[in-house]
């Protein structure tokens, strides 16, 4: 790989790009600044097969269709999953299209079942807090009757509680 504005050096090597006469007519030097302020050369067949760079695994890839196992260079995952999905047959790909279709309503019905578990819960603790609030106001009240001497069985008819209940506060 080589960059360069009007001289071009190897990146790896530091050596200096000699035009030789088979790209004499392909390569035409123009002043970079004209065009770009800089250039890169990348000589795809001198690549040595050893990919040390994330540009490297990208020109491997680009010459040569392989992608190592394990590789972190930013793209090259997602493009080798899409390389073996283009390398199924028509039946794997409609068998594999098939399964990630399935995966995808099990998620939702997954999804849809516990937005349904909460709101059932949150129905039942509305329901729970509501019971709870209402028997302490109950108590509240027997307790007010009671200091105010009301007789202990209209304040157990009025508020619902027991004769017993009522007693103990």
């Amino acid at each position: 790989m080589y960059h360069g504005q009007n001289q071009f050096f190897g990146i790896h090597t530091n050596d200096e790009l000699i035009v030789n006469q088979r790209d004499k007519d392909t390569i035409r030097m123009v002043t970079p600044t004209s065009i770009f302020p800089e250039y890169y050369i990348i000589r795809v067949n001198e690549f040595d097969k050893v990919a040390t760079t994330p540009l490297d695994e990208w020109l491997e890839y680009l010459k040569n269709g392989r992608i190592k196992d394990g590789t972190t260079t930013p793209g090259l995952a997602q493009a080798k999953k899409k390389l073996q999905y283009l390398q199924m047959t028509p039946a794997e790909r409609t068998a594999y299209d098939r399964h990630i279709n399935n995966i995808m309503i099990q998620n939702d019905v997954l999804e849809t079942k516990v937005l349904e578990g909460l709101e059932r819960g949150l129905e039942r603790g509305l329901k729970q807090g509501l019971e709870q609030g209402r028997a302490e106001e109950r108590l509240v009240n027997a307790r007010k009757m009671k200091a105010k001497g009301f007789p202990i069985s209209d304040i157990a008819e009025i508020t619902g509680l027991s004769i017993d209940e009522v007693e103990q506060l």
